[in-house]
């Protein structure tokens, strides 16, 4: 099952770099615009907000690559780049809902595979046999 967590974080880091590419411009895709939500509408894509923005969107590609290492290893610091890398990578798809709503599935599924032995181990009581 932690093979298959890090390939999902794999994978999700790879949709990092297809952001990281459309927001800088380098990649346009007719179909799916690359537009922000409101809180970058006042910049046109050539503005310079948008080139730091695509650098952003690097930040999490490698923190769920290296989230993806640590998994596999059983580290102890890969829960930590977890959550750094899907609070940003959340962040990044509210600011691109229109763009990358699949990136927010994503994170909330990576969310529930964190919280689910979590709660289980919180909320369900232990069996006495």
């Amino acid at each position: 099952m932690k093979i298959a967590f890090a390939v999902f974080l794999f994978v999700h880091a790879l949709a990092h770099g297809v952001g990281a590419l459309t927001v800088s411009g380098i990649v346009k895709d007719e179909n799916n615009p690359s537009d922000p939500s409101f809180l970058l509408t006042g910049f046109d894509a050539a503005h310079w907000v948008f080139k730091l923005m695509a650098v952003i969107w690097l930040i999490p590609l490698a923190g769920f690559v290296v989230a993806g290492i640590g998994v596999i290893q059983e580290a102890d610091w890969a829960l930590t780049a977890i959550i750094a890398s899907t609070v940003l990578s959340t962040i990044l798809s509210l600011i691109w809902v229109k763009a990358a709503p699949f990136g927010l599935v994503a994170n909330l599924i990576i969310i529930a595979v964190l919280l689910i032995p979590w709660a289980n181990d919180r909320m369900v009581p232990p069996i006495d046999a």
